[in-house]
């Protein structure tokens, strides 16, 4: 059994995280992924700014203080932008395995020329731009149809094709805002909290990539393409029904930082410290172990482990003394749980039956025998950046071997493999770079 996705391919218009992750996982299945740019899109990273401008923030930076915006988005391998940052993003090399990359001004003649070309080739075209900005572009699903009528059209925008916000643009932290979430994080003495990562991009991304699967299966049936119209606000709304319920019963919830409605005690509580990551000098502070209590069974089991006096009371036998109480009672855990080891913390309350867990890092990701074990944490030599681990395919097929992670292309490394694909010559290839229709480097500075 080969790609399952093999001999199917898809144009993509991705932008930030969503889009990208939704053809990053037609990629990994085996389609032929092909990735269109603008010779300045990768810039310096998602920041949109300029090398000069992460250069420059990259020189003022020291360990343990926050990076400047342009340098802190593009995650540069080692904190070096190196000579070509646009081709060492980090985030934006995690995003493109498994694709191709064509860097192409679709506003010329030649590369729209070779664009229309493409799309009759294709299965699927993809954006996750603004309705405003597929207009503007011209790849709408009228006009894609007309070119190829068996393909899958698929745009997903912050607010959807329609309606009265359907030319806003947003990033995950704002539609976080607008899905009403966001309301019911943080702690009950402030205010809400963002999510840690943009998660309607993640949740966008999956909903993008499902919707594709199924417009390939009624392809098949039908023998038409289709279009695909997605709003990242919706997907990410519609994950919060438990809470959309609970407000129009209830009215809307309040913040309760990591506690329970049901259990008692439950928080995350700080460990030792973790090693520095990149200067060993530093002291890390974010070290934290997560338990949850959920029953007067583990109570007595967490009692008799940590031992401490205090946890005796006899009110807190039961869940609702325990939740009257537990300012002290986390103060009593915090102190038993602050210089120990987070993972063998965990262990400890685990053999107990204590549902309990250490916080883990980027680097214990890495690192975890589970996931390495599962063949989640593979390796490959990205280019301009060295043998990096990563997050590989998470899905698991009983005749399918895992998928070959090929790197993530350098800008516009495909152009001539594409373009003699459709059927330009070396002499036309040429003349196009020369032209600045294709490159390989962003616009000179």
């Amino acid at each position: 059994m080969t790609g399952v996705l093999d001999g199917i391919r898809a144009i993509e218009f991705g932008m930030a995280w969503a889009g990208p992750l939704a053809m990053r996982f037609l990629g990994d299945l085996g389609a032929d992924v092909i990735k269109i740019e603008r010779r300045d899109d990768r810039g310096a990273g998602l920041g949109g700014g300029s090398e000069a401008v992460a250069r420059a923030e990259r020189d003022e930076w020291e360990w343990g203080r926050l990076p400047g915006p342009t340098f802190r988005a593009g995650v540069y391998p080692n904190a070096d932008p190196g000579e070509r940052p646009w081709n060492r993003a980090g985030t934006f090399n995690k995003l493109h395995r498994n694709k191709r990359a064509l860097c192409m001004d679709l506003k010329t003649p030649a590369g729209w020329d070779a664009f229309e070309r493409l799309v009759r080739s294709a299965d699927i075209l993809f954006d996750n731009f603004s309705p405003r900005g597929v207009l503007s572009l011209g790849i709408d699903a009228a006009a894609m149809h007309a070119l190829n009528p068996r393909l899958i059209r698929v745009s997903m925008s912050g607010y959807g094709a329609t309606g009265p916000d359907r030319n806003n643009v947003s990033y995950g932290p704002i539609l976080e805002g607008a899905s009403g979430l966001v309301s019911a994080t943080g702690y009950p003495d402030g205010g809400p909290i963002k999510e840690g990562h943009a998660y309607p991009d993640p949740i966008g991304g999956l909903h993008g990539a499902f919707g594709i699967l199924a417009a390939l299966w009624e392809r098949e049936r039908t023998g038409l393409g289709t279009t695909i119209e997605i709003s990242q606000l919706e997907t990410y709304a519609a994950i919060g029904g438990e809470l959309l319920l609970q407000t129009s019963v209830e009215g809307a919830p309040a913040p309760r930082g990591n506690r329970s409605r049901r259990y008692a005690p439950q928080g995350v509580y700080r460990c030792a410290a973790d090693p520095g990551i990149g200067n060993p000098d530093i002291d890390r502070d974010d070290a934290w172990l997560a338990i949850t209590i959920r029953s007067d069974t583990d109570w007595a089991a967490l009692v008799e482990e940590i031992g401490a006096a205090e946890l005796r009371d006899p009110s807190y036998a039961a869940v609702d003394g325990r939740r009257a109480a537990q300012d002290a009672i986390d103060a009593a855990i915090g102190g038993w749980t602050r210089d120990g080891d987070k993972h063998a913390l965990a262990a400890r309350l685990q053999v107990r039956g204590i549902a309990a867990a250490a916080v883990m890092t980027n680097k214990d990701l890495v690192e975890d025998p589970q996931l390495n074990d599962r063949g989640l944490i593979v390796e490959w030599d990205q280019p301009e950046v060295g043998p990096r681990r990563y997050a590989g395919f998470p899905i698991h097929f009983s005749e399918w071997a895992p998928p070959e992670m090929r790197p993530t292309p350098g800008l516009g490394q495909d152009n001539q493999e594409i373009l003699r694909e459709l059927g330009f010559d070396d002499g036309e290839i040429a003349q196009m770079q020369s032209d600045g229709v294709i490159a390989t480097t962003p616009t000179p500075s």
